[in-house]
């Protein structure tokens, strides 16, 4: 199985990142620092799962 970049979601927000694994328990692929910016990010596969907790995210704190 190849894994392609729209298999992924990078999420640079540690917040969401937290709201992720509480609300769902899923847990990220791995955490990691990018490179260029220094930036921590952590890295989740997607999955309708995960869809359905960022739609949550969005309209509670995207309002």
């Amino acid at each position: 199985m190849t894994v392609r970049n729209e298999d992924l979601f990078y999420c640079y927000s540690k917040k969401l990142a937290d709201y992720i694994y509480h609300q769902s328990e899923i847990v990220p692929l791995t955490v990691a620092i990018e490179p260029k910016s220094g930036n921590v990010f952590s890295l989740f596969s997607r999955s309708k799962k995960l869809e359905q907790v960022l739609e949550q995210y969005s309209k509670r704190y995207d309002n």
